[in-house]
């Protein structure tokens, strides 16, 4: 009795999301679409989907794109496309790349809201999708338009300096225009007798101009216009400069949730087997893959015209 009295005095009603609750206010996307691009690394990718399916809490459409993984991993996605009615796997012959993943994700995926994990991603913040979406719903109110780029937190990142934040903005959801259930953005206690503020939040965001590709978002409008057929680095990995970049050609705000959910990425620092993976596919892709072959003939004559 005296535990159902602590749980009861927590107020668990008001952190929970009701699917059958009518739209609430802070839903301005309705359709969310999580991608993950997978090859082999099959531990690494049921840890994500894993987490996804135990945190999210909400409805998502889960699109994954597999590079011909030959480790198991395709065996698994048929099994989870059996009992996931939510699930689109796209299989590819070869492996293709995540830039190039990325550009047949521009006319594949559906919905109003992108949202991206690498596969050696794991979330580790229930509701975080609920926080992701107040988090646009807060700088909405607080700038009138949606034209900003999202990222989640990654704890072990950050140790090595990885967000560059250079500017804290707190953008204010109003209680009145708020709806349950509560989060971390909460800006009163739920003892508080000052109902009216209960639902009073304010998200954190860190402005930056360089967003971690591991786990982003963007509103699909936006994602469709990033030119992915123009990008064919030199790297086989690191296109989050790219992002950032093309984020900036189409005036896109980036940003960081300081005060939302929180993931871990389970291959940073970069282990051994994921940079002789690099090389490879870099030595593969300069001698035998035609569209890298044709941008770098591009880039040179780009070059040598520059002169």
């Amino acid at each position: 009795m005296e535990f159902s009295n602590h749980v009861a005095a927590c107020r668990p009603e008001l952190y929970r999301f009701d699917q059958n609750q009518p739209r609430p206010a802070w839903q301005i996307f309705t359709d969310v679409a999580i991608t993950t691009v997978t090859f082999n690394r099959l531990e690494h990718t049921k840890r994500l989907i894993n987490s996804l399916y135990h945190k999210t809490q909400m409805p998502f459409t889960l699109y994954v794109f597999d590079q011909a993984s030959d480790d198991g991993t395709a065996e698994y996605l048929g099994e989870l496309r059996r009992i996931r009615n939510n699930v689109i796997i796209i299989r590819f012959p070869k492996n293709i790349g995540k830039a190039r993943a990325f550009l047949h994700a521009q006319s594949e995926v559906r919905g109003d809201l992108f949202v991206h994990f690498d596969n050696d991603i794991e979330i580790l913040s229930n509701y975080w999708l609920v926080h992701l979406l107040k988090a646009y719903y807060a700088y909405f109110l607080g700038t009138g338009a949606c034209e900003v780029a999202l990222g989640l937190r990654m704890l072990n990142q950050e140790e090595y300096g990885f967000r560059y934040a250079t500017t804290i903005v707190n953008y204010r959801i109003p209680s009145a225009q708020n709806a349950l259930p509560r989060t971390s953005y909460s800006s009163t206690s739920h003892d508080s007798q000052e109902r009216e503020y209960l639902l009073d939040e304010r998200v954190c965001l860190g402005l930056t101009h360089f967003l971690c590709g591991g786990a982003w978002s963007i509103p699909l409008t936006y994602f469709r216009r990033i030119n992915w057929k123009d990008f064919y680095p030199i790297g086989i990995g690191g296109d989050d400069q790219f992002i950032s970049q093309e984020c900036a050609r189409l005036g896109i705000q980036l940003a960081y949730i300081e005060n939302g959910p929180l993931c871990y990425h389970h291959d940073w620092p970069y282990s051994d087997e994921k940079l002789e993976l690099y090389a490879r596919l870099k030595q593969e892709r300069m001698v035998t893959d035609w569209p890298y072959l044709k941008w770098k003939a591009k880039d040179v004559m780009r070059r040598w015209l520059r002169r």
